[in-house]
């Protein structure tokens, strides 16, 4: 029987659905600038703020993105009315022990916990946003410190995530990567050590001394 330590989770497309509010913010401030006609929110997914708007607005300064990025940080943080567990979170995460999982994620600690908290999930004692970073995924510097602060090797931890660079970063960081699916193809998640069909198609056992995971029937 395969046993791992513990669990590493991505938020937004991985535990719960927050593209509805995070498209109406990004898209009122990319009226705001001047880019509503063409902007796309869904190349940026799983990348921090101030990269995105670096990306879009080079012309600007240091200061000018960071003012940037915090307006659309307190639009985010304010609106969660369209945030829902995403199928299968609730069941997935009432299965593990808290000492073994975490979440690790591109958003900031405030938003995240809204959204966890408007998807009546709970907020878990090891939340690695961006606050806590220097380098964003698909940095692995996430996913160690997350393994870290659960006191695991990250040889012994799964990290789930929907996002290309999301599996990159776990991968890199020593971690079996489970890719699962939402607004990827499978073809773009093909770096993952197994794909699933979301979340719902994951099951957690809790053991005596780790953590079994079969996803669709299968035992990873």
């Amino acid at each position: 029987m395969a046993l791992h330590a513990a669990i590493l989770f991505d938020l937004d497309g991985t535990l719960v659905d927050s593209y509805g509010d995070a498209e109406d913010c990004w898209g009122e401030w990319a009226d705001s600038v001047g880019l509503g006609d063409t902007f796309d929110l869904a190349p940026f997914y799983g990348q921090k703020r101030a990269d995105i708007i670096r990306t879009l607005l080079p012309q600007l300064s240091q200061q000018e993105i960071d003012e940037h990025a915090e307006r659309v940080r307190l639009a985010e943080r304010a609106r969660v009315d369209k945030v829902v567990a995403l199928p299968g979170a609730a069941e997935v995460l009432a299965a593990l022990p808290p000492e073994r999982w975490g979440i690790v994620t591109s958003n900031d600690t405030e938003v995240a916990q809204a959204r966890l908290r408007s998807a009546g999930l709970p907020v878990p004692d090891v939340l690695v946003s961006a606050d806590n970073v220097v380098h964003p995924k698909p940095h692995p510097e996430g996913f160690l410190l997350g393994a870290e602060k659960l006191g695991f090797d990250p040889a012994s931890v799964v990290g789930i995530d929907d996002s290309p660079i999301g599996i990159s970063a776990a991968k890199d960081a020593g971690l079996t990567a489970v890719a699962v699916r939402f607004r990827h193809d499978v073809s773009e998640l093909s770096n993952a050590h197994v794909v699933a069909d979301g979340v719902k198609s994951i099951e957690c056992r809790t053991q005596p001394d780790g953590i079994t995971l079969t996803i669709d029937g299968v035992l990873l």
